[in-house]
């Protein structure tokens, strides 16, 4: 049984992500079930999701970790290939942040400007930082893999006619195929294109939260 995140009400997808699991699992013919964060969150699921697998929001998944005591959300070993350093949100700098919670917020760069995400959260909340890129981005691809191969990857952002060098991205995944701390079996790569094609990753991310830029529904569900 695969529990999809719905409405309040049960009847439709939380969101577009949801939704592509949805249809995944129909093409798949595997059994799902819509299902509130409400109902997750009432522990009368706790015997059921341990055996069966969860889709859904980044609130929603992390209530499933709770229901399962799974305490340290599962993450990538490291988030980019740059260097990294941890700051507070109370340091001023121009930097490109990343929260040390997982999917805490999205990364980006802190340049002084009022971001809504920051709000609530304390100045001590750590952050990973990295030196902003010095040359604009023309283009960003999402690499998906799994079992260490890659699946699909998919233009998010920018222009779409610069297409990454391939070889370059098998190189990372090999890399992180022998990286003493094991990447999970699925996760993304964030690849930035610069001028004269040059490509550097952005960042990566873990799988179980993770956004749909166009793979076929059954190949993201898997």
């Amino acid at each position: 049984m695969i529990y999809i995140q719905s409405d309040s009400e049960k009847k439709l997808p939380h969101h577009f992500d949801a939704a592509c699991a949805l249809y995944g699992a129909q093409d798949s013919a595997l059994d799902f079930r819509l299902t509130s964060f409400e109902e997750i969150a009432s522990g009368k699921f706790d015997s059921l999701i341990k055996q069966n697998l969860c889709v859904g929001s980044v609130e929603f998944m992390c209530e499933v970790f709770k229901r399962m005591n799974i305490l340290n959300i599962p993450k990538v070993p490291y988030n980019s290939n740059r260097s990294c350093g941890i700051i507070t949100l109370s340091d001023d700098k121009k930097i490109f942040i990343k929260p040390v919670q997982p999917k805490l917020f999205t990364g980006f760069v802190l340049d002084g400007s009022d971001y809504t995400c920051l709000h609530d959260l304390p100045d001590d909340t750590l952050v990973m930082v990295y030196e902003p890129f010095k040359n604009k981005i023309l283009s960003e691809w999402r690499v998906y893999i799994h079992n260490n191969k890659v699946v699909d990857l998919k233009n998010y952002s920018g222009e779409f006619k610069f297409f990454p060098h391939y070889l370059f991205i098998e190189k990372c995944v090999e890399y992180n195929k022998n990286c003493k701390t094991k990447f999970p079996c699925a996760y993304t790569m964030d690849i930035g294109i610069f001028d004269f094609n040059q490509c550097e990753v952005i960042e990566y991310n873990d799988m179980w939260a993770i956004g749909n830029y166009g793979l076929p529904n059954d190949l993201y569900l898997r």
